[in-house]
């Protein structure tokens, strides 16, 4: 994301405020917070990056919903990039910049895992690549069925699925170009 302010940096601080029921939200890289803040523009009353304290019952409550372990005020690490910590995150929802993601890897899986169900990206795909997936995994289903009809010499299977896996062949092949001139 890109900084409200400057438009050039990458926004690394995000500020939300809420005064007299009017909420705000910011954008930014460090060097136009840094300057808002020095300015007045921002009523920021601590260090850039560090977490505002809520209270006790908000971190245990988020943590305990998501599976975070509760952390002492000891715990000294911060993501070296925005300089945010694990207890920012548990009191916001949210990491400070992508480099959180690398240093809080640990604290962050069993989270990620428990919303998301998995750790690994599968988001939506275009329709034809979806398509093509499909037929890759059935081609590679037919093939090992065809492994194990020729290993217990099942050969009229083995013919079977030989001339269906020949014909989803031919029909990726088509696809494909066809896919491409469109």
């Amino acid at each position: 994301m890109i900084c409200e302010k400057c438009k050039k940096n990458q926004a690394t601080i995000f500020y939300e405020e809420t005064i007299n029921g009017q909420s705000r939200s910011y954008s930014l890289c460090h060097d136009c917070a840094t300057a808002m803040k020095q300015s007045g523009e921002l009523e920021i009353h601590q260090e850039l990056g560090t977490p505002i304290p809520f209270g006790g019952m908000t971190s245990s409550l988020f943590g305990s919903l998501f599976g975070i372990p509760e952390i002492t005020r000891a715990s000294k690490k911060s993501c070296p990039f925005c300089h945010a910590t694990l207890e920012h995150f548990k009191r916001n929802g949210k990491v400070g910049c992508p480099t959180c993601y690398d240093t809080f890897k640990e604290e962050l899986l069993s989270t990620i895992r428990s919303l998301h169900a998995s750790v690994k990206h599968v988001g939506r795909a275009p329709a034809k690549l979806k398509k093509h997936r499909e037929g890759q995994a059935r081609l590679e289903e037919l093939k090992s069925m065809l492994s194990r009809a020729i290993a217990e010499e099942n050969f009229e299977q083995a013919a079977t699925l030989r001339d269906e896996i020949r014909a989803l062949e031919a029909n990726e092949q088509g696809g494909q170009t066809n896919g491409m001139v469109s």
